[in-house]
């Protein structure tokens, strides 16, 4: 067994039976906090997209490279990227339970960033026990059994991301209404905005209701990025204005990279792993209750318990930790996530990728 197997793997003794009886004890300690609050949602959603907005609107109107064109630029982006996020609570929200939410989510902010929800709507795969950390999970890569290499390739993806989400809702639409057997094809390999694993290829939907959703979120990302471009063609909306929307995307795809990168160990060797060795394979950094939230937002730290209980709301995250912190004992293997900071977590992959580094150079 390899060092990275070692850390990786819980003890021998640690079963399948063994991880589902450590899952239900964690579940049935904070069943009482399973159910969302909507209230929270929508009232935290609409200010978050009212700060991103008033930073944006600042930083476009503030002069070139000033003090508070910066402000504004760093508001923006802090607030777009929280508001954003809120796509992961949709993609595990019960059905029907944030429908009305969804739909406020996509007008505000899923057409205009062009990530509408459906685009993370295979993100339960990435918490399935037989498909975690596979060619079937399109949120992992064994990033830290990997090379410096393989580091640099998954952060030039950042770059391609908000230009790919243009040509996919911009250019492809038409094209595949048009021609439909390149429909299959667009949906296969570009309907995922989470994908860092590119040999991901995603299932048709199965359910005709998420079919028509998807179409109409298509159509309404297609007409907004049509509409928008013509009004910067014919100088209604300056070009200065499509850049800063660009560089804020282009940020907020780049903190949310380094956020991915500190999610989890990414020592998986695409073998099914248990749920106990999911939560061994992620990080918890309580950190500071307002720095790590501008980074990790939405319960985003606690992203060891949410592979746990994925259907956990973000507003009880926190609760659910200190709980599980003041009742499981000392050799709890929650408490084996628990890192300092993002900085601790990301060192710890690049830790791992020092070691499969100097292992290949010795051989």
């Amino acid at each position: 067994m390899s060092e990275h197997e070692w850390t990786l793997r819980p003890p021998p003794a640690t079963s399948k039976d063994g991880s589902a009886a450590f899952v239900r004890e964690v579940r049935a300690s904070i069943s009482d906090l399973i159910e969302p609050d909507q209230r929270i949602y929508w009232f935290d959603f609409l200010l978050t997209m009212a700060v991103g907005e008033i930073g944006f609107l600042f930083a476009s109107m503030a002069p070139a490279w000033s003090a508070y064109q910066l402000v504004g630029f760093v508001v923006a982006v802090l607030g777009f990227y929280r508001a954003t996020v809120f796509t992961h609570e949709i993609a595990h929200a019960r059905i029907g339970t944030l429908r009305s939410f969804t739909v406020l989510w996509n007008l505000l902010c899923g057409i205009p960033f062009m990530m509408p929800s459906f685009m993370y709507g295979d993100h339960k795969a990435h918490h399935v026990n037989h498909s975690y950390g596979t060619a079937h999970d399109a949120e992992y890569l064994p990033l830290g059994l990997g090379t410096r290499l393989g580091l640099v390739a998954y952060f030039g993806q950042v770059f391609l991301v908000p230009i790919l989400l243009m040509i996919r809702f911009m250019v492809l639409p038409p094209l595949t209404w048009l021609i439909p057997p390149l429909g299959p094809i667009v949906w296969e390999r570009m309907s995922n905005i989470g994908t860092i694993n590119w040999d991901y290829r995603r299932e048709p939907l199965k359910n005709p209701a998420e079919r028509r959703a998807a179409r109409w979120q298509e159509i309404g990302c297609f007409v907004y990025g049509a509409s928008f471009v013509t009004l910067v063609i014919v100088g209604i909306v300056p070009w200065f204005t499509w850049l800063m929307f660009y560089l804020v995307f282009l940020c907020v795809t780049a903190i949310n990279y380094v956020r991915t990168l500190g999610a989890h160990r990414y020592l998986s060797d695409g073998r099914e792993v248990t749920y106990l060795e999911q939560l061994l394979d992620s990080n918890t950094v309580p950190g500071h209750p307002i720095l790590t939230e501008l980074w990790a937002p939405l319960g985003m730290r606690y992203h060891a318990l949410h592979h746990v209980v994925p259907s956990l709301p973000y507003h009880n995250m926190g609760i659910a930790h200190r709980r599980l912190m003041s009742t499981l004992p000392a050799d709890s293997p929650y408490r084996r996530t628990i890192r300092t900071g993002l900085v601790d977590a990301v060192r710890n992959v690049l830790d791992s990728i020092r070691r499969e580094d100097a292992h290949l150079s010795s051989n």
